[in-house]
């Protein structure tokens, strides 16, 4: 409790105003909670980038306390709540059927925060934040894992990670942006399903190695991706070399605008090889004359 304390000074106006829906639900009797990505960012001190909400109520109760909420994935259980400067994601507490597309689950039913917790992916994305009496709520050992830098899949890892091949890649994404280390049972399980992320969409694996090379530690992530056998799986004809690897992080510090991530990452490889894993990704345009003039 004591970690997220230390945060609460920097709250900014986006935490404000989600309290505040989540105290108005909470007025009309209904359980909610920050929940997920934001939770895990406050406590590591970090600058979370949006927020969500967990609760009870299902979307129609939240439009009708927040008549300006739309409707975004009512099928899910979600709605937008809009905020100053943006909307905040109103989510039901749910439990997901089977993921015969590896994306999406074939139905939801509405649940509890037990089984909320349960169906989300990592054990540091499943914390619930109760603002008013500054208390977590940890269902899944997520609080153990942050302290321990441990990055662990909830439940089965082969399961959950063959739910949505793209978690293989946000695997890596958190382990490197977070500094943590894999739990050895999920390391296993990414290795064993790494030729998997070819089914991903070109768009979803795009925008993933997209966040990867704009993150902190991309170094790092890119040797994940090759230790974890996702780099041949995705690329198989592009070289890998630790100098290389060093050359385009060093690149990717030294000029972060991200319409020239893709630049450093191609950057001194024959026009074949690039033309090849361009055809398995989906650029800008920008991206696309920013690599052109390179």
């Amino acid at each position: 409790m004591g970690l997220f304390q230390l945060e609460i000074a920097q709250k900014d106006r986006a935490f404000e105003e989600t309290a505040k829906i989540v105290a108005r639900l909470r007025e009309v009797g209904h359980e909610a909670y920050f929940v997920g990505g934001c939770v895990r960012d406050l406590l590591l001190g970090l600058e979370a980038k949006d927020y969500d909400v967990a609760t009870n109520a299902r979307p129609e109760e939240v439009q009708r306390h927040f008549p300006a909420a739309r409707g975004f994935g009512q099928r899910f259980g979600v709605c937008l709540v809009p905020i100053e400067g943006g909307e905040v994601e109103v989510a039901a507490f749910r439990e997901d059927g089977p993921y015969f597309d590896h994306r999406r689950p074939a139905w939801v039913n509405y649940a509890g925060i037990e089984e909320d917790a349960r169906r989300r992916d990592f054990t540091i994305n499943a914390l619930y934040y109760d603002p008013s009496a500054d208390r977590v709520v940890d269902l899944v050992e997520g609080l153990h894992d942050l302290e321990s830098r441990s990055l662990r899949v909830i439940g089965d890892p082969f399961e959950r990670l063959d739910e949505d091949w793209l978690r293989l890649l946000r695997a890596v994404r958190f382990a490197a942006r977070f500094g943590l280390e894999f739990d050895f049972l999920t390391w296993d399980a990414v290795r064993a399903l790494a030729p998997l992320v070819t089914g991903v969409s070109a768009e979803r694996r795009t925008e993933e190695v997209r966040l990867i090379l704009l993150g902190p530690n991309s170094a790092r992530a890119l040797g994940l991706l090759y230790t974890a056998g996702l780099w041949k799986a995705l690329w198989p004809d592009l070289p890998f070399s630790i100098s290389r690897l060093q050359k385009i992080a060093a690149a990717l510090e030294a000029d972060p605008l991200p319409e020239h991530i893709w630049k450093h990452f191609f950057a001194d490889l024959p026009a074949h090889l690039v033309e090849s894993a361009l055809e398995h990704l989906r650029l800008t345009k920008v991206e696309r004359r920013s690599l052109n003039n390179s």
